[in-house]
């Protein structure tokens, strides 16, 4: 995901959300250092988070493009219960994710311990973050999107 104001080299586009975030500095300039946070940090590696990106995004009905991960594997991430090109690890973050998402109050201790025993405790808060992150930048450019369809 690029940055949310469009500032840096590199970008692959203007999202409606990072237009928005542009028009206040100091709101897309904070937008932009928690993701970098999340990019930039060394617990949680990029293509596990970028694959609960995607799939946070699938199941809210938004259409994130890849941008950390294989194509071919970013297309499969909607079977990775059963595609045999997710490993244990991947499989027990995916479910967190999705959990998260769909009823975080529902996460059983189990789950919780399932996730810090694969990526850590750190990798627990930083996967729990990077969720909620994604899960509101999602939603927020999919109601922007919405907003433009009715004008």
């Amino acid at each position: 995901m690029p940055p949310m104001t469009g500032a840096r080299p590199g970008s692959a586009g203007s999202t409606l959300l990072e237009q928005v975030a542009a028009r206040r500095a100091a709101y897309g300039a904070a937008l932009d250092d928690v993701q970098a946070a999340l990019w930039d940090q060394n617990v949680v590696d990029a293509q596990t988070l970028e694959l609960c990106r995607l799939r946070i995004g699938q199941l809210l009905g938004a259409s994130p493009a890849p941008e950390r991960v294989d194509p071919a594997l970013a297309d499969a991430v909607s079977q990775w219960p059963t595609d045999a090109r997710f490993d244990a690890r991947q499989r027990t973050v995916l479910a967190y994710a999705e959990q998260v998402l769909v009823d975080a109050q529902e996460v059983t201790d189990a789950q919780a311990t399932a996730v810090v025993d694969a990526i850590g405790e750190d990798g627990f808060l930083v996967l729990t973050y990077a969720c909620g992150f994604f899960e509101t930048t999602q939603r927020a450019e999919l109601m922007l999107a919405a907003g433009q369809e009715d004008r």
